[in-house]
């Protein structure tokens, strides 16, 4: 975990690397740059879609309670790394197992109760380092672990810290220390007899104290690439010592590492020292001035195709504010997604089986998946370097999915991310059911401005095509709207109501803008009563006809408006208690006025 002025000395002392590194993977586009062509091939599978990149470093409240699950559960969080942080840990202790270290592992314990139990399932990485209190804010004074060859202080602090997560009965996997490359964490050199010493008493602790546990390692802010001195040290001596982690870490936050060729690299370093291949995770991403919906959709993109097991987002305005490393922004004095957020919420979608893609062309990246289940397959499509343009996506082998196609066409819809905070809601660019007998259908794209991500979904033609489901959520009054006693009578109003996920608070946004509740049968639709127009009219079930009084623009500022009149969805009176009813009024801007849904 870097702060930003962290950062800049990393890029300042690097930079001569990294351009060497990343011009030839990373070009610069021009304003009048070719389209630029990407493509998927639908009958070329390469495994089971896992969600690498879903994770995070801290961006969770101390006690684990915030960000609300309604930001958290749609992202299919798979990894997350902390270490307390706030309290000063072993070092304000005096060396000691005290107040501060206790009130860091009680807070790692809450998180983890919450984020490794169903629904989530995230490996949780605690950083050592982290816990003993070098974060980057350590007196200049500390004694180091392992300072004069005394590493009896460290072997107690490894005991007390491990030993009570243990006790726990949580799985945790034990990150020995951040980012030893650079001074302002571990000032006594990396490749040096006390880091060593330092590595080797740590690992033997641990093994001898969590003996099932995961240790990973060495969480390096330079990869191979950059500086190939210290990890090739690094490997031939923890092979020598037999203190190889279970698992290799690193960080990708230079300008920009390439998580395919980062992985490809570790590995290669690996086959090289004699060390076996094992899982890899970039347990920190995406550098400070690089948190766009764009680049995060290219990061997403590119870990699909790498090596990696899981990635978790560098946190660059640490570390206890719950906003999952900035994709939440604060707006109205309520968390609410930014397009970084969504890049992810749709990434998330990419279920089932990875299928082969263009990868990368020029600087833009996309990533696809298929799922016979949901019946869709999900492209993700990001840039890492701001183009804007055209661009095209073939999708090939639409033949080898008759799940997908059968009755001869498929629907397509295509989501336009901008890199905007606040963002309610996705842009549908396109919806529309397109001929698959040709076996491939090429989908334009136009980057309209620097940093937008985008996302295509290919379902079967008829269906909702993309369409967003999930709780449509009154920002105001942190509350979801509801259709009262989980009612199907045509008439009645719809009022605001505690988030619960039961069928009477989950709506669907389809292609032709109507929002409906239920399915099958049972499904109904929002409807501005009696056709009203007026301040005032009641927002109600009714059965779905199509009819303007049904249509509903869910906008990117928040808002959504009733086609027939303009008006907006509102809570009545601003009122925030459950059973509050939900009508249609001017728009004002209003925090009543302002939904998520998702």
């Amino acid at each position: 975990m870097r702060t930003t002025s962290i950062r800049g000395r990393l890029a300042a002392a690097a930079a001569t690397l990294l351009t060497a590194a990343f011009m030839l993977v990373v070009p610069t586009h021009e304003a009048s740059a070719a389209t630029e062509t990407l493509s998927v091939d639908l009958s070329a599978t390469r495994g089971p879609a896992t969600g690498v990149g879903e994770g995070f470093l801290y961006g969770v409240s101390q006690d684990g309670t915030q960000p609300a699950d309604q930001y958290l559960q749609p992202l299919g969080i798979n990894a997350f790394r902390g270490g307390g942080w706030f309290s000063g840990g072993w070092i304000k202790d005096n060396y000691t197992y005290g107040s501060a270290t206790k009130a860091d592992i009680a807070s790692i314990v809450a998180q983890a109760t919450r984020l490794t139990q169903p629904p989530y399932h995230a490996q949780y990485q605690v950083i050592l380092s982290d816990l003993w209190g070098n974060n980057g804010g350590q007196p200049s004074n500390e004694t180091y672990p392992c300072d004069n060859g005394d590493c009896s202080n460290w072997s107690s602090f490894i005991d007390s810290t491990v030993g009570a997560l243990q006790a726990s009965g949580l799985p945790f996997a034990y990150d020995i220390y951040n980012e030893p490359d650079i001074s302002v964490f571990w000032t006594r050199g990396m490749n040096s007899a006390q880091y060593f010493q330092m590595w080797d008493t740590a690992y033997r602790e641990i093994r001898r104290v969590a003996p099932n546990a995961k240790i990973v390692g060495p969480s390096l802010a330079f990869t191979p690439q950059s500086n190939p001195g210290e990890w090739n040290t690094w490997l031939a001596h923890v092979k020598a010592a037999g203190t190889v982690p279970d698992m290799i870490t690193n960080h990708d936050e230079g300008d920009v590492d390439d998580p395919v060729t980062v992985s490809q690299s570790i590995n290669n370093a690996l086959s090289a020292a004699g060390v076996s291949s094992r899982p890899l995770s970039a347990n920190e991403y995406q550098p400070a001035d690089r948190q766009t919906a764009g680049v995060t959709a290219w990061y997403l993109a590119r870990f699909a195709q790498s090596g990696y097991t899981n990635a978790m987002r560098g946190n660059w305005v640490c570390c206890m504010t719950p906003n999952l490393t900035g994709v939440l922004t604060q707006s109205g004095g309520t968390w609410q997604p930014t397009g970084n957020w969504w890049a992810m919420r749709t990434y998330a979608d990419m279920t089932g089986t990875l299928v082969a893609t263009s990868g990368q062309v020029g600087s833009t990246a996309i990533s696809a998946a298929e799922d016979s289940t949901n019946k869709r397959a999900v492209a993700v499509i990001g840039d890492s370097n701001g183009y804007t343009g055209t661009a095209s996506v073939t999708f090939n082998g639409l033949s080898s999915v008759p799940w997908l196609t059968g009755n001869g066409s498929v629907n397509v819809t295509v989501k336009r991310i901008p890199d905007q905070a606040p963002l309610s809601a996705p842009q549908v660019v396109s919806n529309q059911n397109v001929s698959a007998s040709g076996g491939s259908l090429t989908v334009p794209v136009t980057f309209q401005s620097a940093h937008d991500a985008f996302a295509v979904y290919l379902t079967p033609a008829g269906s909702t095509g993309g369409a967003t489901s999930g709780e449509l959520h009154a920002v105001g009054a942190g509350k979801c709207l509801d259709v009262p006693n989980a009612s199907t009578t045509g008439g009645t109003q719809l009022q605001i109501w505690d988030c619960n996920g039961n069928a009477n608070q989950v709506f669907t946004h389809s292609s032709s803008n109507q929002l409906s509740v239920y399915s099958g049968s049972s499904q109904m639709c929002l409807d501005a009563s009696n056709q009203g127009t007026s301040p005032g009219t009641k927002v109600i079930i009714w059965s779905c006809n199509g009819q303007t009084n049904q249509q509903w623009n869910v906008n990117s500022n928040g808002t959504v408006t009733s086609a027939s009149s303009g008006l907006c969805l509102d809570v009545t009176g601003a009122g925030t208690a459950n059973g509050t009813l939900a009508e249609l009024w001017t728009c004002n801007g209003g925090s009543n006025q302002q939904w998520t849904l998702g």
